[in-house]
């Protein structure tokens, strides 16, 4: 490394961290006039919360076809319900109903003889995807992902009422594939069974307040002392209208969902029966669970059993192949066929390179 290039690192890294100590510093700087950090408190009747569902996602890849853009993936969607009770003053979680989850075993593929074989929505997300090159196939994968959860939501939305539905992540659909968008008929159903829908996002790339650090980590770094009770903060809809990649079903707001939280989360709001401060009032009832506080109960859970589908990855490949002998798929076949959860290669040519440079 040249000496030039560490200093001009370092500039780069210190012009961060001055940024970072102005905020940081600036006691005396109100927040912003126009933001309202709004609290809310856990209802005392926490019994007459209604039940919450929570729906997430996951997958991973099996084997795939080298040379043929073709992969074979595994998709698994989980639901977990939940509702509150309280004994001895503790708030108590209970299920509501056994766990469940729908796997789905596909082709994901950006060869036309496959395509032209599968519904039109494997066509759409391959034309979206298709030119970003080392990244297409997770983000077909990604976008089928979505696709499954909000059919799952739809169908749960259909059925259910009087309840709390959450989702992992934004209530966000990309205008490049409208065909992956359910919303529509999802939050219909919610305003005629009475549910209240909404999706917390783990991470997310917002930069409402225009700083150079996201807002959750904004929030959590600079305003967390200021706010040290559980609190949302509304974001504009003017924010959304200035981007053109997606479309935003519902309110956004920025929370904190305990005093003890470890950040503040986006959570968007679908549906919330016209009360906002009730739902987010259950939503922080939800989200006491003492090993991770500020993030509700039937999400962490849902989360666990989706990505189990990643942890007993061995297992599926071991029965894939056993079938995949009955077709003729020779040994080597499996060897050069073995990909991560993303559908990368092992061994691939680049790792070759690497091993002969050691």
């Amino acid at each position: 490394m040249r000496k030039e290039e560490i200093h001009e690192v370092i500039k780069l890294i210190n012009s961060v961290k001055t940024e970072a100590s102005k905020t940081d510093s600036d006691k005396t700087t109100p927040f912003p006039p126009e933001l309202k950090a709004i609290e809310f408190e856990i209802p005392i009747n926490v019994e007459n919360i209604p039940p919450c569902i929570a729906v997430d996602g996951s997958y991973t890849f099996l084997f795939s076809l080298l040379g043929a853009d073709t992969w074979i993936v595994l998709f698994r969607i989980a639901l977990m319900e939940y509702k509150i009770s309280r004994k001895n003053s503790k708030i108590h979680y209970l299920q509501n109903s056994p766990p469940k989850y729908f796997d789905h075993l596909t082709v994901i593929s950006f060869h036309p003889d496959i395509l032209k074989q599968q519904l039109s929505i494997y066509r759409e997300i391959a034309s979206g995807t298709v030119q970003y090159q080392e990244r297409k196939a997770s983000l077909f994968a990604s976008s089928l992902l979505s696709y499954y959860e909000q059919r799952a939501l739809e169908k749960i939305t259909e059925e259910r009422s009087n309840c709390i539905i959450l989702k992992d992540g934004a209530l966000l659909s990309y205008k490049a594939l409208p065909r992956t968008s359910m919303y529509e008929p999802i939050l219909k159903n919610c305003r005629e069974n009475a549910i209240q829908f909404g999706g917390i996002s783990k991470s997310t790339q917002m930069r409402f307040f225009k700083n150079i650090f996201t807002d959750d980590y904004f929030l959590t770094r600079f305003y967390n002392r200021r706010f040290p009770q559980p609190s949302y903060i509304p974001i504009s809809e003017n924010y959304f209208k200035t981007q053109t990649r997606y479309d935003v079903w519902g309110k956004v707001y920025l929370a904190k969902l305990h005093e003890a939280a470890p950040k503040w989360f986006r959570v968007d709001i679908g549906y919330d029966a016209e009360n906002t401060q009730a739902l987010f009032s259950a939503l922080g009832a939800y989200s006491k669970y003492h090993l991770l506080p500020g993030y509700p109960i039937p999400l962490i859970e849902a989360h666990k059993l989706a990505k189990s589908v990643r942890d007993l990855k061995g297992l599926y490949e071991g029965e894939l192949i056993d079938y995949l002998k009955q077709i003729g798929i020779s040994p080597e076949e499996f060897i050069t066929g073995e990909v991560d959860f993303e559908g990368r290669e092992y061994g691939s040519f680049h790792d070759l390179l690497d091993q002969l440079s050691k």
